[in-house]
């Protein structure tokens, strides 16, 4: 997958030359070429399979629906090596779910089971797939539902998760309006088990260049990001209570 952030701009500068064109129907044509490929640029795109790097489900490949940015390995292989151990007989909710790449990834490792949300129809048909393929079915429950609203319920019914994983869509990372992805995650936060000793991780896939230290936490605190060319994985842990 290749994001260049200088692609839109190349875009315009191309559109400009073919603007002064006499003939209506090339710049209808243009026209309509351009906005797929914008829309490309803004979306990218991955077809085709990813695999469980370790674990009970090992080797074996999962199916990745369209619009889709699936976790390389080397992010699973960076990102389960630091939770090591912390993995075993834990509840993991997995939003933004896609592939069910972090969910799937987990189980194998020895999650105890697993929620996953998504909002695509698509993706809901994939997950149901994937899962039934690595065997863990069973261990899971998959959510149609956007990821605000599923966070508004899991709240009021008072539900935790030791183990949050968000990988959003490019669009929710507005580097001027963070407001929103702020809210998800202080809203994300409250489904963390406090009360217990392991008090819960929330890890979150973004853009290399989204400001996520300018964010205003409740009561989350950043543990470390690490950068993989054009993203980045950030840890999120519950913050140290001051002792009085």
């Amino acid at each position: 997958m290749s994001l260049k952030i200088d692609s839109a701009k190349k875009l315009r500068k191309e559109k400009n030359k073919w603007k002064s064109s006499q003939d209506w129907q090339e710049v209808a044509k243009k026209e309509e070429e351009f906005h797929k490929e914008r829309i490309r640029h803004k979306s990218p795109t991955i077809t085709g399979q990813v695999r469980v790097t370790a674990g009970k489900a090992k080797n074996i490949m999962i199916d990745i629906p369209k619009t889709t940015r699936p976790l390389t390995d080397r992010m699973k292989v960076r990102i389960f090596d630091i939770l090591n151990k912390d993995i075993v007989n834990k509840t993991v909710l997995d939003l933004y779910a896609g592939t069910g790449s972090f969910a799937i990834e987990a189980l194998s490792r020895g999650a105890k089971k697993a929620t996953l949300v998504d909002a695509s129809k698509q993706a809901f048909r994939v997950l149901e797939k994937n899962l039934a393929k690595t065997g863990f079915t069973n261990k899971t429950e998959v959510i149609k539902s956007k990821t605000d609203e599923y966070l508004s319920k899991a709240v009021k019914s008072e539900e935790t998760f030791e183990i949050i994983f968000m990988d959003p869509p490019y669009k929710l990372f507005n580097t001027k309006k963070t407001l929103k992805m702020e809210k998800t995650i202080n809203q994300a936060s409250k489904l963390l088990p406090t009360k217990k000793k392991f008090k819960g991780v929330i890890i979150i896939k973004h853009p290399k260049r989204y400001p996520i230290k300018k964010l205003q936490f409740d009561n989350l605190e950043i543990l470390e990001t690490f950068k993989f060319g054009l993203n980045s994985v950030s840890f999120l842990i519950v913050k140290k209570s001051k002792k009085s």
